[in-house]
């Protein structure tokens, strides 16, 4: 019953609603206090993403370079 007391504060259609209440005064707060720190912790994600990414791309090229060379020799 509090959990839907809950969703219904946040959703309500007036301006002090309780999501606009917890984003101006906990979460904004929040992520501008830490900002440099989510910009670092997102800067490396997207860079092992892209290492990631770079690698799986070079073991696929390598793969089908082998494969159509494997076909190439069985004809």
């Amino acid at each position: 019953m509090l959990k839907c007391g809950f969703l219904l504060w946040c959703m309500a259609p007036s301006p002090s609603n309780g999501a606009e209440l917890l984003y101006k005064r906990i979460i904004r707060p929040f992520f501008l206090k830490h900002q440099s720190q989510v910009d670092n912790v997102v800067n490396e994600m997207k860079d092992k993403a892209k290492g990631t990414a770079d690698a799986i791309t070079k073991e696929v090229k390598k793969a089908a370079v082998n494969l159509l060379g494997d076909e190439k020799k069985s004809t």
